[in-house]
């Protein structure tokens, strides 16, 4: 099974965690690492390093997750990206937490590569602008379901004699 670790600013990681174990109802093993401001970079190598070391212990793959391309969380997880057996992913959200954690079990196994595109799609759809994605559906359903009543109706034809 493909391990997880979620390496973000703050506590991030592990409130993303924890909301995603209790919405999927069940406990996840996955492993937070904090980014805070004022450490040194390489403390947190050796965070990240403990937690992709521990994941990996048992010969499986690992996918970390980051809150932010560019940022600190991301630049530092780089260093331990490795074909096949530790993928790294950016702009982790929710949906894409609750993603992995549902494929990572799937049968057959997806591949470490596999899974972070999987949770990249299925978290990038969700991304909407309700201004235009929910109010726009729903006018246009009110529109389609008004020119449905309306096309039943037949009008009467008033002739002058």
């Amino acid at each position: 099974m493909i391990e997880v670790v979620v390496v973000c600013h703050e506590d991030l990681a592990y409130k993303l965690l924890e909301v995603a174990e209790r919405l999927s109802h069940r406990s996840e093993k996955c492993w937070p690492v904090s980014i805070s401001d004022g450490k040194h970079p390489d403390t947190y190598l050796e965070l990240i390093d403990k937690a992709v070391k521990e994941a990996s212990s048992g010969g499986n793959p690992v996918l970390i997750l980051t809150d932010l391309f560019g940022g600190t969380a991301c630049n530092v997880s780089l260093p331990y990206l490795k074909k096949g057996e530790v993928e790294v992913l950016s702009g982790v959200n929710l949906a894409m937490i609750l993603r992995a954690f549902q494929r990572r079990k799937q049968q057959p196994e997806p591949t470490v590569a596999q899974l972070a595109f999987d949770c990249a799609k299925y978290a990038s759809e969700g991304i909407r602008i309700c201004s235009m994605d929910v109010l726009n559906f729903r006018n246009f359903n009110l529109e389609a379901a008004a020119n449905k009543t309306n096309a039943g109706k037949t009008k009467k034809n008033v002739s002058s004699n």
